[in-house]
């Protein structure tokens, strides 16, 4: 409600004040919350009930010397996310604490490494303290019944919970993310109208684990299907195939030598796109010229490539608002939830030159 909104930003101005200052006066405060003297004369009659505010009649409304402190309860949040030095994780971490700043909301920020153990050891010492509710992006597993046992834990607690990025198989809560599937469609359509033809799909360093790699490489072959073009599996490689980054960067290579005609590749993210640019220059070929790349994410590096890296981009900062906006409505018993609990961002090709098309020879 409304009203509740206009009494956490009483609070919120109230705890940058001193005990026995007099508030500003109604319309400035309307002025400043944007609302109207009705919703907040009920918001500050509620503090002065709690005992936070005092008024005296014909002077104003103050703050209370002996209730202050007692009174003034923030929220509390916790945000776990795998990675924090990544950009596209520490952008999303910026804009839902900009979210919960805005709410008077405190943000406990955890760094789970990929590591469920250390995931787990998070959230029994968050649900232990004053949490109101968590926004995660899982750590998941290849044991779909570790993963269960873990999260359905977790909704055992009936703290609120939004997933961001990833889907746990069998737990139902809120997911918000980017639209795999169509962006691996159009990033594969942009290379065929760009009129590369023979298009490989490489899978490395796939960040967000889980579906992500599978609903890009769907819409890649969706693409080519729809343009009547024969899916090569050969050419479809996946993480899972690799020890590690160098033996990725040589499976590349291999392939480029064994398939001359190969002449584009997709790269599921800009990370594996790196390795990709090195295969290929190493191979004697030439970016665009001779082999088109693409990648997914748009992360700072792209433009600095040589020469720049047309990729997928979307607004982390999306993804992170609706997140923390379904979070806040859940924890004021405002949220409905929809029968179907995905939220998808869609994402837009940023045109550079590494795929210009191919000079035909």
């Amino acid at each position: 409600m409304r009203y509740k909104e206009i009494k956490q930003q009483l609070l919120n101005l109230v705890d940058h004040m001193s005990p026995g200052e007099k508030l500003p006066p109604r319309l400035t405060l309307c002025k400043r919350f944007d609302t109207n003297r009705r919703t907040l004369d009920k918001a500050a009659a509620e503090l002065c009930a709690e005992g936070v505010l005092y008024s005296i009649k014909g002077s104003g409304t103050f703050i209370n010397a002996l209730r202050k402190e007692t009174m003034y309860e923030a929220e509390n949040w916790g945000l776990i996310l795998p990675n924090v030095r990544m950009p596209v994780f520490a952008n999303l971490a910026q804009a839902i604490e900009s979210f919960a700043n805005s709410k008077g909301i405190n943000l406990i920020l955890c760094n789970s490494d990929e590591d469920i153990g250390k995931q787990e050891g998070y959230i029994r010492r968050l649900t232990k303290s004053p949490i109101s509710g968590f926004i995660m992006i899982p750590v998941v597993e290849d044991d779909m019944f570790t993963n269960i046992n873990v999260y359905t834990r977790l909704l055992e607690t009936k703290i609120p919970l939004v997933f961001c990025s990833r889907v746990v198989p069998h737990i139902n809560v809120p997911v918000v993310m980017v639209n795999n599937f169509y962006g691996g469609y159009i990033a594969t359509k942009h290379l065929l109208e760009q009129g590369y033809r023979n298009i490989a799909f490489i899978a490395i360093h796939d960040h967000n684990k889980g579906t992500m790699t599978g609903e890009r490489c769907q819409g890649y072959i969706s693409a080519l299907m729809e343009s009547h073009i024969p899916v090569n599996y050969r050419w479809i490689l996946l993480e899972n195939e690799f020890e590690d980054s160098e033996a990725a960067y040589e499976r590349i290579r291999q392939l480029l030598a064994s398939d001359r005609q190969i002449d584009a590749v997709f790269g599921v993210n800009d990370e594996t796109c790196k390795i990709v640019y090195q295969a290929i220059k190493d191979s004697g070929l030439c970016i665009s010229d001779q082999v088109g790349v693409i990648g997914f994410d748009n992360i700072s590096h792209c433009e600095a490539m040589t020469p720049p890296l047309t990729s997928l981009t979307y607004h982390g900062e999306d993804i992170a608002a609706i997140a923390a906006e379904i979070l806040w409505n859940i924890t004021q018993g405002t949220y409905v939830p929809p029968d179907y609990p995905y939220y998808f961002c869609q994402p837009r090709i940023m045109c550079r030159d590494s795929c210009l098309g191919p000079i035909r020879r």
